[in-house]
């Protein structure tokens, strides 16, 4: 470091380090809300549950999930997205937070973009509500 080094610093106030906070696509309402709805984990789920209510809107339904890997159920390490069954996209945790840092709907955008190159099978409502029902029974 130039003329600055950490260790030479004799005024010890006011360090902080000011951590990166995730963009909540899923605006909390309340501090216990807040609770909820500031882990990654949440705002991953919401992110998808937003993207598939929006492709059913559009006319394009695709049944969507997203499965999350890891030890910690805030924070997941890894994580796969599936359109009709099919994997479509998957990362780390770490870049899914860079994404949400970044923007609220970046994460939104990118598994958006993901389901649109998959290029997968057109479904009319009723093969939707009928893939909609599975998952459902499956517990996913």
């Amino acid at each position: 470091m130039d003329n600055f080094s950490v260790r030479n610093e004799r005024n010890f106030h006011n360090l902080i380090v000011k951590p990166n906070h995730i963009h909540l696509l899923d605006k909390p309402n309340g501090y216990v809300s807040a609770m909820v709805k500031s882990s990654l984990s949440h705002q991953m789920r919401f992110t998808v549950q937003k993207l598939e209510e929006e492709l059913c809107t559009a006319g394009n339904p695709h049944v969507l999930q997203i499965k999350l890997l890891g030890d910690d159920s805030r924070e997941p390490s890894s994580w796969m997205l599936f359109a009709d069954g099919a994997c479509v996209a998957d990362g780390s945790g770490a870049f899914a937070r860079e994404c949400y840092c970044e923007g609220a709907e970046v994460f939104l955008d990118l598994c958006r973009d993901a389901v649109e190159t998959a290029e997968l099978r057109q479904w009319n409502q009723r093969e939707y509500e009928l893939l909609s029902a599975a998952r459902g029974i499956a517990g996913v």
